[in-house]
């Protein structure tokens, strides 16, 4: 079984979570909090190419290996080289909570 070396984990990211609030006045405002900042070792997983709607869609998917943390839930998001990666499952390697992998979608339009 594959366990990632401490060495490997060596590209900064940033995890955040959306969420919506009320203001003063009443309306909803969307607000990004910050869960952490963490290394990871970033893997390609898979990527998809499609139409929708008479546009063209392009899905990267992308395998983020962190340090195993409880706070980490899918529907979170990790802001990569710029760029929102939306973690759709999470997975352990030996179940000792020692690392977690990340399996994350960007999904951008194409022009």
């Amino acid at each position: 079984m594959y366990t990632p070396h401490p060495g490997e984990l060596n590209t900064p990211i940033d995890i955040f979570f959306d969420s919506n609030e009320i203001n003063e006045n009443g309306y909803p405002v969307e607000t990004h909090t910050h869960i952490c900042h963490v290394w990871a070792d970033v893997k390609a997983a898979s990527s998809h190419y499609g139409r929708a709607a008479d546009t063209d869609i392009s899905e990267l998917g992308l395998s983020f290996i962190i340090r195993w943390r409880p706070d980490i839930q899918p529907g979170m998001y990790v802001l990569w080289k710029g760029e929102k990666q939306n973690i759709e499952t999470i997975g352990e390697f030996d179940h000792r909570h020692t690392y977690m992998e990340l399996f994350t979608k960007s999904v951008k339009g194409v022009k």
